[in-house]
């Protein structure tokens, strides 16, 4: 059973605010019990309008390190709105609340580090590789693969569930990807058309047709492409692209990489891979990585007896590691 971080005795919870670029963001600073400094973790958000986790900054504040959990922009207590920056720009906003944890006595300004979940699992490596501030990573389920190859994995497995045939599955993959590659390039537009065209024909293409990113339907030309509408230019042209491996080879503090084998929103082998061949070919020694059976992608067991609850396993691994990298217990 797990216990519940809240009914550990000492934990004090505090309402904060800081600013990153202009815009004022509001979270709650969860400090664990003792008059000590405390080492201490910002918690980066998934996709979408995330508030702040706080069930996951009263865990690591029962474990002994304080944690900042904040409204991403335009979400809860946050001015600003996240839709309206490439993803990798909110790596900044945990940047800013580093900065702030620093400027707090209970806080060791040394022992600072971030952890993310799935979107951020990217932006936990990418902080470190941007600022020497950042002392340790933890990053669950997040993608060794661009985002666009992670939502072309998604939508697949999403058809896989629809009973779609593999052999089917995997041409609708790369009809998806040539038609992405064009979104972002603007190259080929004669040929990607023809490619739609022809799936048009295809038994898949329904099935495909009606999946949420709507790839499946008219394909906008390349003077369309150069007036893009919402959320289309971010997307095709800076989200989907993000290249993961250059942040990664820039590490340089103790990372943990959590992954379960459930997990059908991202490729977790392929990820894994990726993580252990570009660390073991730089100078990063200190990495674990770790793939928990029967888990999906936040961490809950997908076994018939505890559907839905946070695997314990995954807990005590990050309380193991943060034991004898962060703590420095034995």
């Amino acid at each position: 059973m797990i216990e519940k971080p809240t009914e550990k005795r000492g934990i004090r919870e505090e309402t904060v605010h800081f600013v990153s670029d202009g815009i004022a963001l509001a979270g709650t600073l969860v400090l664990p019990e003792g008059s000590q400094t405390h080492p201490a973790v910002v918690l980066f958000h998934g996709s979408g309008p995330q508030t702040r986790d706080l069930f996951t900054a009263r865990w690591f504040a029962s474990e002994g390190i304080a944690a900042l959990a904040y409204d991403k922009r335009g979400v809860g207590e946050s001015g600003g709105d996240f839709r309206k920056v490439p993803f990798m720009e909110l790596c900044d906003d945990g940047l800013r609340a580093i900065q702030y944890l620093k400027s707090r006595k209970e806080i060791d300004a040394k022992r600072i580090g971030v952890w993310g979940l799935s979107q951020g699992g990217w932006l936990g490596p990418l902080a470190a590789s941007r600022s020497g501030d950042v002392a340790f990573v933890i990053a669950v389920s997040g993608p060794g693969v661009s985002p666009g190859e992670q939502m072309i994995v998604y939508y697949a497995n999403e058809l896989r569930e629809k009973g779609v045939a593999e052999d089917d599955v995997r041409e609708a993959s790369t009809v998806r990807r040539d038609i992405w590659s064009y979104m972002a390039s603007g190259a080929g537009y004669e040929k990607t058309k023809a490619e739609l065209d022809k799936a048009r024909t295809k038994r898949w293409y329904n099935q495909a047709k009606v999946q949420q990113d709507d790839s499946f339907g008219p394909l906008p030309t390349p003077a369309e492409l150069s007036k893009p509408v919402g959320r289309s230019a971010l997307w095709f042209k800076q989200e989907a692209v993000y290249d993961p491996v250059p942040a990664l080879r820039s590490l340089r503090v103790p990372a943990l990489f959590l992954f379960g084998d459930h997990d059908r929103l991202i490729p977790v082998e392929e990820s894994v891979a990726v993580i252990q061949r570009v660390l073991a070919e730089g100078k990063q020694r200190d990495f674990t990585i770790r793939i928990f059976p029967n888990v999906d992608h936040e961490m809950r067991l997908v076994t018939s007896e505890a559907m839905g609850t946070v695997d314990p396993e995954y807990l005590v691994t990050m309380g193991h590691w943060l034991s004898t990298h962060v703590l420095n217990r034995p």
